[in-house]
């Protein structure tokens, strides 16, 4: 008899129809979730870098302090907060006591003229035109009021409230950035758990591989990126105060900074030497110039990658356009997002080229 085929056919198409309906749901909640957050993308995409980067120092915590990890977490937030504010309120107060030195030359210019360099007219090919040049523009007060007339109190204040109203927006931004760190290092090993499932439910033994390469890929990335870029400005802020550039330490905290950016430190180190060339130290402007160049090239080019180690295996040109596209799109956090999302899709590439998901070599799962 076959009367039993219609019937066992019916439960089939009922559970595949059940099934459709389950997946067009998550799919239409998860979109709503996506845009409630959305607005709030850069601080989350923020938090979860951190958290992906500090997560072995938590762990560690948690050993020292068991039972306790919402505490840890606040602590290691607070320290997290701590190493951003404190830079920042230093390079913030020198820049307000410059500003004002910065206005009244600007101030004295305008009224007295500048006077001409003895060096221009040393520069190869273009030393006679330039010195002609300011001759004529620089000089006399009349003529450096009139190129200088942008600059003026007005144009500066107008200037400074640009600058305060980003601060304030940015300082909104980095709070959420901190809560939602705590939370993340909080309930760590449950996400972490939670992971893993979806990983290899989704994707099998390739989705728990993909997702242990990409957390270590991140870790190192911001790590080795980091300290790299303190290393590097740590050793040119010693060569701005040896070299005699004003206020070292406000030059050493944007070289750190922009050394984040691929060939940002460049031009701190860059204006450095522009500033003692044109106040007549050539020769001290010129080996600033010369060791910034020799330290960046070897930090960027040979710790750094020593640093990061095997965990990103990106060709030269992947990274680069990772760290600069992510740098458009999502700011500053770009730079470690961009390069990660790059070596996602070469593991993909691989992937999909060796057909086996043990090419991944991945090691046993791990927590965030």
């Amino acid at each position: 008899m076959t009367t039993g085929a219609p019937h066992s056919k019916a439960p089939a198409t009922a559970d595949a129809a059940l099934r459709t309906r389950q997946i067009w749901f998550t799919l239409v909640v998860a979109a709503l979730a996506l845009w409630m957050v959305l607005p709030f993308a850069t601080p989350i995409a923020w938090a979860v870098v951190i958290a992906i980067a500090e997560w072995p120092l938590f762990r560690r915590g948690i050993r020292r302090f068991p039972g306790h990890p919402l505490l840890v977490a606040l602590g290691l937030t607070l320290a997290t907060a701590l190493l951003v504010i404190l830079p920042l309120s230093i390079a913030a107060v020198t820049l307000a006591q410059e500003s004002q030195v910065a206005l009244a030359w600007f101030q004295q210019v305008q009224q007295n003229g500048l006077p001409e360099p003895g060096w221009l007219h040393d520069l190869p090919l273009v030393g006679e035109r330039v010195a002609a040049w300011w001759r004529e523009h620089l000089v006399h007060g009349p003529q450096a009021s009139a190129l200088l007339a942008a600059v003026s109190a007005t144009s500066v204040l107008a200037w400074t409230r640009s600058i305060g109203a980003e601060v304030a927006k940015d300082s909104a931004l980095f709070v959420e950035t901190l809560l939602v760190l705590a939370a993340l290092l909080a309930r760590g090993e449950h996400i972490a758990v939670q992971a893993e499932i979806v990983a290899r439910r989704m994707f099998g033994d390739f989705g728990s591989a993909f997702l242990h390469r990409i957390t270590g890929a991140v870790r190192a990335t911001v790590n080795g990126t980091i300290l790299v870029s303190v290393i590097e400005g740590g050793l040119i802020g010693v060569a701005y105060a040896v070299a005699g550039v004003p206020q070292p330490l406000l030059f050493a905290t944007f070289t750190i900074a922009l050394a984040l950016i691929p060939f940002g430190a460049w031009l701190a180190f860059g204006l450095a030497s522009l500033i003692l060339i044109g106040g007549g130290h050539v020769l001290a402007g010129t080996l600033l110039f010369a060791f910034g160049a020799a330290v960046m090239t070897i930090g960027d080019h040979v710790v750094q990658p020593s640093v990061i180690g095997s965990a990103v295996k990106l060709p030269f040109l992947l990274a680069l356009l990772g760290a600069f596209g992510g740098l458009a799109e999502l700011g500053l956090v770009g730079l470690f997002v961009g390069p990660v999302v790059m070596a996602a899709a070469l593991l993909v590439w691989r992937q999909w080229m060796a057909g086996d998901a043990e090419t991944l070599q991945a090691p046993p799962p791990a927590a965030i």
